[in-house]
């Protein structure tokens, strides 16, 4: 990046034309200043004569006119222009589909410390820390249980989100699992930003891998997914060695056929890599920056302008002292 100076008053520098014209004057009026008085015994004769101002005196009009050069180059308030400042990520839509149905109730996933914890406090955890892993973005959530249904709206409002993940639980509303049905309200979703001209959200869908009711089957919303060519990532809470049910597709087919990311949660561990791991596989999308690191540049010329003005004043003291 090329670096630039800037001046953020730049009619200031008007106030610097006089200059020229105070050269003489200046110099007039140093070399016109007497001495400072001196008692001196009267019958001493030959004393009184007028003195030359001294050499280093001349530089009194110099150090005048750069102090006044300061100020007003001060005032016109120089900022040097750094590099770019990088630009955060751009805000990215999010909808998540999360199982609540009766099968998430089972305590079989394991720990770090080799207990056992149900399959939806596996899936609070592991979406509260996706979410919190992505502050600049919004989510919606969609929960399926025997239908499906929109938990929360899209929405940038991080502490709604997490006040309902928290209230999530396992077998609120019946006994089956609609998954075919969420996959199908979160593709019409999608779709319709898409229609209006909106980025398309990202779809993450948290579930342990079994549809087993609900109106639209998972291989009909795989063909509704990719005829509106919707990648579908899938984080799989299921007992590693658990097959889906028989002409179902599985959730890594889920993701491969539509170019999501199948995502296997066999465990805590793999369960907190899951936000890196969709992070990577998302196409960046880079920020243009528009913001320049700046740095006022005033308080130097003032320093400087001080400095110059405590020279001439030493000067003056000094020659009026008889200091040669």
């Amino acid at each position: 990046m090329i670096n630039a100076l800037t001046l953020a008053a730049p009619l200031w520098f008007l106030a610097l034309m006089p200059l020229p014209w105070l050269w003489a004057p200046l110099r007039r009026y140093v070399s016109g200043r007497t001495a400072a008085v001196m008692l001196r015994h009267p019958l001493i004769t030959g004393q009184d004569a007028p003195r030359t101002p001294s050499h280093a005196a001349r530089w009194v009009p110099i150090f005048w006119l750069g102090a006044y050069g300061a100020l007003i180059i001060a005032l016109a308030n120089p900022i040097w222009q750094g590099d770019f400042i990088p630009a955060p990520p751009p805000a990215r839509s999010i909808l998540l589909v999360v199982d609540a149905s009766p099968s998430m109730q089972a305590q079989d996933f394991p720990t770090e410390n080799g207990q056992f914890i149900s399959r939806i406090d596996a899936l609070r955890q592991g979406v509260l820390r996706f979410i919190n892993a992505r502050p600049q973005d919004r989510f919606s959530i969609i929960v399926v249980t025997d239908s499906a249904g929109t938990l929360v709206p899209m929405t940038a409002d991080h502490a709604v989100i997490t006040y309902w993940v928290k209230q999530l639980s396992a077998g609120i509303n019946g006994s089956d699992t609609a998954l075919g049905d969420g996959l199908a309200m979160a593709i019409r979703s999608m779709s319709n930003q898409s229609q209006a001209g909106q980025p398309v959200p990202l779809l993450v869908v948290w579930t342990d891998g079994f549809s087993t009711g609900g109106l639209m089957t998972p291989a009909e919303a795989l063909a509704l997914a990719r005829a509106h060519d919707i990648h579908i990532y899938t984080v799989n809470l299921a007992p590693i060695g658990s097959a889906p049910d028989a002409g179902q597709p599985s959730l890594a087919q889920l993701a491969d056929l539509t170019g999501g990311k199948p995502l296997l949660a066999g465990d805590l561990a793999a369960m907190n890599a899951v936000t890196n791991q969709i992070a990577a596989h998302e196409t960046p999308v880079a920020a243009r920056p528009t913001e320049r690191r700046q740095v006022p540049l005033y308080a130097g010329l003032l320093v400087l302008a001080a400095a110059l003005l405590l020279a001439a004043h030493g000067l003056l003291i000094r020659e009026q002292g008889g200091v040669a």
